[in-house]
């Protein structure tokens, strides 16, 4: 069984709580630190809660203030290398590997369908202190995924998005308009269905977070889910992940109907751009 990518073990986490054992050995509350320094006790919480990737400018400024030398500041290297947790990686070797992908996501367009220019708002937005190296490595990572349409035998893909994904201008109304044309283009292969779940949709079954299955032609299913994000091939959770796929793609517009929707969003998103 495999059981890969707790988020406990990325470097990020690792700085919050490392922060967090430093600052009680100095007999400091949250409070007094952020008192100490430039920072407020809100943006010190969200850094010891993993929640928030730390700048360079706090990391030298937390070991001046807690006399750590230069502890901070060389985990904060861990970190922003560490751009693409285990768990990811475990994501991109398993659709390398699988014969069918099934994808569900509420709040992106899933990295096998993104465009350059989507990725790359995306991850500045999600890493604001990422270099520029570090950044064009991770588009080039992401866009290396795609190549497994590119195989003698690519495999049949099945992605479910909620609608707000479209609505959501990533990037600009410009980007997000050849997102959308992107989208309609890659809904016409023909080993692709997408599907999408109305925004006036009520409760439905994936509220609970984003998840991924494959299939492979040689061994067990696999899925990622996102609480804990982590990739699985554990029975309980691979049918659990199964019925909620099945559960959205009967929630969902048909194929045709969505790609409609698609088509008149980037046509709208464009003539915005163009206004």
């Amino acid at each position: 069984m495999m059981d890969s990518g707790l988020p406990d073990c990325s470097w990020l986490r690792f700085f919050g709580e490392e922060l967090r054992t430093v600052r009680e050995e100095r007999g400091l509350t949250l409070r007094e630190l952020a008192a100490g320094t430039t920072y407020s006790f809100q943006q010190l919480s969200n850094v010891e809660a993993a929640r928030r990737t730390p700048s360079e400018a706090l990391a030298r400024e937390l070991d001046r203030t807690l006399g750590t030398g230069d502890r901070f500041q060389r985990i904060l290297k861990r970190v922003l290398a560490d751009t693409f947790p285990t768990w990811f990686k475990g994501v991109a070797h398993e659709e390398g590997r699988a014969c069918e992908i099934r994808i569900y996501e509420p709040r992106v367009v899933p990295g096998l369908l993104q465009i350059e220019e989507y990725t790359r708002a995306r991850l500045r937005w999600a890493h604001p202190h990422i270099s520029a190296r570090e950044l064009d490595k991770a588009v080039a990572d992401r866009a290396a995924r795609q190549e497994v349409f590119a195989r003698d035998t690519p495999p049949c893909v099945w992605v479910i998005l909620d609608e707000s994904v479209l609505h959501r201008p990533i990037g600009g109304p410009a980007v997000m308009a050849r997102q959308l044309h992107h989208l309609a283009e890659a809904a016409e292969r023909p080993n692709l269905t997408l599907q999408v779940v109305p925004l006036a949709t009520p409760d439905h079954a994936g509220l609970a977070g984003p998840l991924t299955l494959w299939t492979y032609p040689d061994r067990a299913d696999a899925a990622y889910t996102d609480h804990p994000r982590h990739v699985t091939d554990a029975r309980p959770a691979l049918a659990q992940a199964a019925h909620t796929f099945a559960l959205l793609t009967a929630t969902a517009q048909a194929p045709h109907t969505s790609l409609n929707l698609i088509r008149t969003l980037a046509k709208e998103t464009h003539a915005q751009h163009a206004h």
